[in-house]
């Protein structure tokens, strides 16, 4: 059974949703303004940092909204609706994102950043393993296809949800997602983001509120609502129908890898001081506890609501066009919009300075002026961002899938060479580009199905462990880091600190 809208909710959602979109328009030029401003000198720097100097809402939304993204709200109630309270235990795992960011890595990233100027992830890699063209092009390679992957589910996320609520065309809201993200993304750098994160995280915020009171008063007693979701199928409400270990292993996907994701590690290179950190950590637990339980237990709920919705990733929004006013149901679509923008922002920025810092002026134009940098980094962004709005025009399905496949790439090359790498000082250039290989490797083999070594667990609980080993291996059994490396990553003593 599916779910009807009249003709006058669709335009109350579509003028709600049109407010929404000319206001973060107006955040991107704002932004641009504020860039164009910015000397020459110091252009690049700003576009992809913010000059470090973020405070905590703009830091812990960053983290929470960027990683939470279509898979908290939209696939993630979705599966919660096909698999039940089981998916329910494992998307609590993402709760803790923002302490599993800036708690195991945050406040060494946020030193070493300034020590070594680093303006990308991959600036990290590339410093820490003494320069290593083999690591810095596989990181950038890892980071074009996995989290190009991942922007193009995002975006398709969106488009998708655009057209069930308004009735408008795909590619009408893909193309005003992507018009959206370009104008604050390409011309206003990380402050645009950052300041379209803040906005959009209030409204997220909200709407998930209104969702969930409306969907309680809607379904009145839990209890009935729960038995006729078990008597459609009883499995539904057993939050134990997967394997212990295959649990456990998808704990690992959506709790521990977090610093693995580079869109996420990017709030660890642009806050301001420890105590913005300290407090980012416990307002993005705040935020992801909330936006978490309410989405995905809700998703579930929908069960009793439409027992046969014919796509599940129409939960949220058949749930909201059902118990909502129109223009909170508007709101509603613009929350979900914001945490897809949001992550889409974020993923566009990391992979912009990927391509800037790590492969342009890295291998194409070492000696590029300060002129031809902030040329290069507008036209590069732009091209990115045109590059997934066409790549997403044909839509791929099964977007929590993909998203966990990417999600699982991207940890697979980076969680133990970032994480060794900033807490062993034996790990050492020969090690990483092991471990990055062979897990990335590895992963593909595993969730490919191409050789059967998941021993009942997601693919990247293998690949981990694979990474891992090869990093320690081959780092015990190599010459050691040059010791300035060292110093400048494990000194005490250094004139660039974060401030208190």
């Amino acid at each position: 059974m599916g779910f009807e809208v009249s003709a006058g909710a669709r335009t109350a959602i579509i003028v709600t949703f049109a407010l929404y979109s000319v206001i973060l328009l107006g955040i991107g030029v704002y932004t641009k303004k504020m860039m164009d401003k910015t000397a020459l000198d110091k252009y690049v720097e700003e576009f992809y940092t913010g000059g470090r100097g973020m405070g905590s809402l703009v830091i812990a939304l960053m983290i929470a909204a960027g990683l939470c993204s279509a898979g908290t709200f939209l696939g993630g109630p979705g599966l919660g609706y096909s698999i039940g309270m089981a998916w329910v235990l494992v998307a609590l795992a993402q709760n803790f994102m923002n302490f599993c960011v800036l708690g195991q890595i945050g406040k060494k990233v946020g030193i070493v950043a300034r020590r070594i100027n680093a303006q990308s992830y991959i600036d990290l890699f590339v410093y820490r393993y003494n320069h290593n063209k083999i690591i810095g092009a596989f990181g950038v390679i890892a980071i074009v296809v996995f989290l190009g992957s991942y922007v193009v589910a995002q975006f398709v996320g969106g488009a998708r949800l655009f057209e069930t609520m308004t009735g408008l065309p795909y590619w009408l809201g893909l193309t005003i997602f992507a018009a959206v993200v370009l104008l604050y993304a390409a011309f206003g750098g990380i402050k645009g983001v950052s300041t379209a994160i803040v906005f959009q995280g209030i409204v997220m915020t909200a709407a998930v509120f209104a969702l969930f009171i409306g969907a309680l008063a809607y379904i009145g007693p839990l209890e009935p609502a729960i038995k006729s979701i078990a008597a459609i199928k009883p499995a539904l409400i057993n939050p134990w129908t997967w394997t212990p270990k295959y649990q456990l292993s998808m704990w690992v996907v959506f709790g521990l890898v977090f610093i693995g994701l580079p869109h996420g590690a990017m709030g660890a290179l642009t806050y301001k001081d420890t105590k913005a950190m300290h407090k980012a950590i416990i307002l993005g637990v705040i935020f992801v506890v909330l936006w978490t339980f309410m989405l995905i237990w809700m998703g579930s709920m929908v069960r009793a609501v439409y027992p046969n919705l014919p796509v599940p990733d129409h939960a949220i929004p058949a749930l909201a066009m059902t118990v909502l006013p129109p223009w909170l149901a508007g709101i509603t679509l613009a929350g979900v919009a914001g945490a897809i923008q949001s992550t889409v922002g974020a993923m566009i920025i990391v992979i912009s300075s990927t391509f800037v810092k790590d492969a342009y002026q890295a291998y194409i134009n070492p000696k590029a002026d300060n002129l031809t940098l902030k040329k290069v980094t507008t036209a590069s962004t732009v091209i990115i961002c045109i590059a997934i709005f066409l790549l997403a025009l044909k839509p791929p399905h099964a977007l929590e899938w993909i998203i966990a496949f990417a999600i699982g790439g991207l940890a697979s090359a980076f969680f133990w060479p970032l994480l060794l790498g900033l807490y062993w000082m034996k790990a050492n250039e020969y090690g990483a580009a092991a471990g990055m290989v062979g897990g990335i490797v590895t992963y593909i083999l595993a969730a490919g199905k191409f050789l059967p070594i998941t021993m009942g667990m997601h693919a990247i609980v293998v690949s981990l462990l694979v990474s891992g080993i090869l990093t320690i291996g081959v780092s015990l059994v190599t010459p050691k880091t040059p010791k300035g490396i060292i110093m400048t990553w494990f000194g005490k003593a250094y004139p660039k600190e974060i401030p208190h």
